[in-house]
């Protein structure tokens, strides 16, 4: 006995009462590939279970339906109300979509009307969305053809225009390119690429038209709309359900974690008592408690408790330092493990000179630790902060 699935098209023709359909058995999901009969009103795909045993084959359960693609033309109330609204014959037509809230509908080549719903789409709709993946499929291809080669890019980076010339290293499809040293992403999170032109004779091996003057978009919805507009609609919801899995998987992950971090309180109190200054005992406390409440702050008070207990073994400065990689602390972070010690250990004093010696303050200009997650540059040709 053994379990397998087939794949099907249905398609839907008109009947006298009630739609009718019929199936046929398919090896892919592509509508552009679907042979539609010239009595048919659309199609759709599903996939259907069955168990064989020995000479004999049992139906299972149907499975993942797709919406359906209709051979028409789509119709909002809208549009039907202009184009028929004085016609008696389509008053019933107009009060459903009323009543029932159906927001379009697909005028079929019969000239009948099927309500779309939500995800339903006219094979016209789905080749026009397509066509965009496919033309920018093809200018990848050529990008792609000319890896190694010295190529001029124009991006826009945090509302600026920035250009630069360097050798195009790698491509990655609807992602991101590396020109040089730099990952540039062709329509992201603050950044977005205007165009990448060969520099030996100007050819343009990328352009995107559609990225607005001083773009700066963050939000993920936002940069899927901008992505909309060259990508089309296909591509980008698969990267939207990708991210939507990630951002939930994520979500798990962190309230697993904090969960956790809590657990740790009353350890990394106890545990650190022996290694603080004996007059700051009741201080450390205080600060453990507002410190493990999450992951993020945890991991600030468990790498404090681990780098105070080095010091008190006699471990260098240097040495201590070297936890602060293996936890994987941020510049924040590190300047916050970095105060901690400063102000706990018995060794404060000569951490905190190391520790400030190291971005070039010394201890007669400021008696506090250095965060270096936010430094302020000085001016050069591009002043940013960081």
């Amino acid at each position: 006995m053994k379990k397998t699935t087939k794949k099907y098209v249905e398609y839907l023709y008109p009947g006298l009462i009630a739609s009718e359909t019929s199936r046929e058995v398919i090896d892919h999901n592509d509508p552009t590939k679907v042979n539609v009969s010239e009595n048919a009103i659309g199609f759709r795909f599903v996939e259907q279970e069955f168990v064989i045993d020995g000479d004999e084959e049992f139906k299972g359960k149907e499975k993942n339906y797709t919406n359906w693609f209709y051979i028409g033309k789509r119709l909002t109330l809208a549009d039907v109300e202009k184009r028929f609204g004085k016609d008696p014959k389509y008053s019933i037509l107009i009060s459903n979509m009323k009543n029932n809230h159906i927001d379009s509908v697909c005028m079929t080549r019969f000239g009948n009307f099927m309500p779309m719903e939500n995800g339903d789409i006219t094979l016209d709709e789905y080749i026009r969305k397509n066509d965009k993946e496919k033309q920018a499929i093809q200018m990848f291809e050529n990008l792609k053809k000319h890896i190694g080669k010295t190529v001029t890019y124009h991006t826009w980076w945090y509302g600026a225009m920035e250009s630069g010339t360097d050798e195009l290293k790698s491509v990655a499809f609807f992602t991101n390119v590396q020109i040089g040293c730099m990952g540039i992403p062709f329509v992201g999170y603050g950044s977005a690429i205007s165009s990448i032109t060969l520099q030996e004779n100007g050819e343009v091996l990328y352009s995107n038209p559609y990225i607005e003057y001083g773009y700066d978009r963050r939000r993920p919805e936002d940069i899927e709309e901008s992505k909309r507009k060259i990508y089309g609609d296909v591509i980008v919801d698969k990267q939207r359900d990708r991210r939507i899995k990630a951002e939930e998987k994520n979500k798990l992950a962190m309230e697993k974690a904090n969960v956790e971090a809590k657990k740790k309180k009353y350890a990394i109190m106890k545990d650190g008592i022996t290694f603080v200054k004996p007059e700051l005992a009741e201080e450390w406390m205080i600060y453990v408690d507002k410190n493990t409440n999450d992951a993020y702050s945890c991991c600030v008070a468990e790498t404090s408790l681990l780098c105070l207990k080095k010091l008190a073994d006699g471990a260098t400065c240097k040495e201590v330092e070297q936890i602060y990689c293996e936890m994987g602390l941020t510049g924040f972070m590190a300047g916050a493990v970095s105060s901690a010690l400063a102000h706990f250990s018995q060794r404060g004093d000569e951490f905190r000179t190391y520790w400030n010696s190291k971005f070039g303050v010394t201890e007669d200009k400021t008696n506090s630790t250095i965060n270096p997650a936010i430094l302020t540059l000085e001016p050069t040709k591009k002043n940013n902060s960081l």
